[in-house]
């Protein structure tokens, strides 16, 4: 099985003019220089991009994500909404459908409801993912189904978390990739049957979110993207930075998530 390269980029908030700030991060400029910066690195044979791509979630918003992904990237593309996003605007305007790569099926999941912040997976979405057919897998999803160690994340996971990761243990699942949290994240599952299960977070694309804070603050860290190896020994990943720094301008009360 020959070893495939996926790019995870997460959390982009793009507005739909190029040149809007969030937190004094224009956030297309960000965008386009981890792109030019992992795609330097080497060229993907997918990218997942899992959730809040827009800030202001019009059909110019995506249609721009897109544009400005493709001039780096030409690679199979799955999507999944964020809090951020509007679901059918997301859907009639960006990829969304499952990928096969070879040996390795690449999943989306849709944890997010319009105008709501926390997650939460759809029954009929838990019963496909309980009854994936035998082979490689990894899920993507925008929310996390479990506690990350800061208390104003925590609070907008999936609701029904639990139940999504006995549906991915069910169906063989190796992974689930997410964003939200801006921030890296590494659990290991362990599962019946000597198995392990994966669950990655990946930082944004633009400013990023300080761990184990009890409240809204923001890190310095510069924006990063997650590169997943899937291969016949599973699934090898490293997060990467940007060489940048952002001048980030924090807000007087936490803006809404």
């Amino acid at each position: 099985m020959a070893t495939l390269h996926v790019l995870q980029i997460t959390d982009c908030h793009l507005f739909p003019s190029g040149s809007a700030r969030l937190l004094g991060v224009a956030t297309l400029d960000s965008l386009e220089t981890v792109l030019e910066a992992a795609c330097g690195e080497r060229a993907p044979d997918a990218v997942l991009a899992t959730g809040d791509i827009a800030e202001q979630p019009s059909p110019e918003t995506y249609r721009l994500f897109l544009a400005t992904l493709r001039r780096y990237s030409d690679a199979p593309l799955l999507c999944v909404p964020g809090n951020h996003d509007h679901g059918a605007t997301f859907a009639a305007e960006l990829p969304t459908e499952d990928l096969q790569l070879g040996d390795w099926r690449l999943i989306g999941i849709d944890t997010h409801v319009d105008h709501v912040v926390g997650g939460i997976v759809a029954k009929a979405e838990l019963r496909r993912v309980a009854t994936l057919p035998l082979g490689p897998t990894l899920v993507a999803g925008h929310h996390c189904p479990l506690p990350i160690g800061c208390d104003w994340l925590d609070a907008h996971r999936i609701s029904n978390g639990t139940a999504l990761l006995e549906a991915m243990a069910a169906g063989g699942v190796e992974a689930y990739v997410f964003g939200h949290i801006h921030q890296p994240f590494e659990r290991l599952r362990n599962l019946a049957g000597n198995r392990r299960m994966a669950i990655y977070g990946t930082p944004s694309t633009c400013f990023q979110f300080a761990a184990s804070s009890p409240s809204f603050a923001i890190d310095d860290a510069g924006p990063g993207w997650r590169w997943l190896e899937l291969g016949a020994d599973g699934v090898r990943t490293a997060v990467r930075r940007a060489a940048c720094a952002l001048a980030i301008e924090p807000p007087e009360s936490p803006p809404p998530r």
